[in-house]
């Protein structure tokens, strides 16, 4: 483990902790007590200071205090601030009152804090119990990532026949949000391949001594842009006739990197993308509902119809019922 890393998992233990001695941070930093020292002088040169306290509950701690004398914000920064303010405010992340205060920390000293920004964002998001549970958990599994530790969990996963819960052994490589939850992925060593585990169903789970080394490279960025979602299954050949309104919707985004997009008529397109993420292609269609017409593959074609038959049986019932 280089030394910048050994100083930022530091600087995220004190996060953690509160309050360390230097021989606990040694220890679960595996280095000398020497070396913690010399961390803290690398973490007051970035100028993040470290206090240290005397007595039985002594050690080190974080001082949080960041001075701006000597730094000039453009009105493009500022701007973005508010907006990535915004933006974080919307959504129930781990940190959000933490970088609301920041934020609004810098803003006020550049006296720019009554200056409001017509932005908003509106996110779907989790409870904030969710949230709450899972601070912990995101704080560890970042360790962990950082030491290149494995992770053992209790893992909870929607089956098509049930929920199956299953202890599985992580080595972890990154944390993600998708859809206002948080994921992070790692090598699953049962699974003998790289799989996405939501924190929320975590049931519990214990960042283990052993340490891996990685074996399967994976590109996030790379593997994610092929995707419609977060499944990284099969890519498949997508193509679908979208009859207006949906036809001036789909027009407008970017679904895919890959997508090609032919105008039939005024109110009719021809959307052709090679992408996987199947479960989520085929909610993406169903959503259209009588928009969109599979033209191929015949797979999707053919699950969206046993699917419809289920709804319409559903609803049939039901009627039947309050006749």
């Amino acid at each position: 483990m280089s030394r910048i890393s050994n100083a930022l998992n530091m600087y995220f233990l004190l996060q953690v902790r509160d309050i360390m001695k230097i021989n606990e941070i040694a220890s679960e930093l595996e280095v000398s007590s020497r070396m913690i020292k010399e961390y803290k002088k690398d973490l007051e040169m970035a100028g993040i200071y470290i206090g240290s306290k005397l007595g039985r509950y002594g050690g080190y701690y974080l001082e949080n205090k960041r001075y701006l004398d000597g730094l000039s914000f453009t009105e493009d920064e500022l701007s973005a601030l508010k907006m990535a303010k915004e933006t974080i405010k919307s959504g129930k992340y781990h940190y959000s009152s933490k970088f609301e205060i920041f934020t609004s920390k810098i803003l006020n000293y550049e006296k720019h804090l009554d200056d409001n920004i017509s932005y908003h964002n509106k996110l779907m998001k989790e409870s904030d119990e969710i949230v709450e549970k899972e601070k912990r958990v995101w704080i560890d599994i970042n360790l962990a990532i950082n030491q290149r530790k494995k992770v053992k969990i209790k893992y909870k996963s929607l089956k098509k026949y049930g929920l199956e819960i299953k202890e599985r052994i992580v080595n972890p490589y990154g944390i993600f949000d998708y859809k206002g939850a948080t994921y992070f992925y790692g090598y699953c060593e049962s699974a003998r391949n790289v799989r996405f585990f939501k924190l929320s169903r975590i049931l519990d789970y214990q960042v283990m001594k052993d340490k891996f080394d990685i074996k399967h490279r994976f590109k996030f960025e790379e593997i994610m842009e092929k995707s419609f979602g977060i499944f990284n299954d099969e890519i498949i050949d997508l193509e679908l006739k979208i009859f207006y309104p949906m036809s001036e919707i789909v027009k407008e985004k970017q679904i895919s990197k890959s997508q090609k997009i032919t105008e039939l008529d005024t109110k009719t397109i021809l959307f052709e993308a090679k992408m996987n993420g199947y479960p989520e292609i085929k909610a993406w269609v169903m959503s259209m509902g009588s928009n969109v017409d599979v033209v191929k593959p015949n797979k999707l074609k053919e699950d969206i119809i046993e699917e419809a038959t289920k709804i319409i049986n559903l609803y049939k019932g039901k009627s039947l019922f309050f006749e």
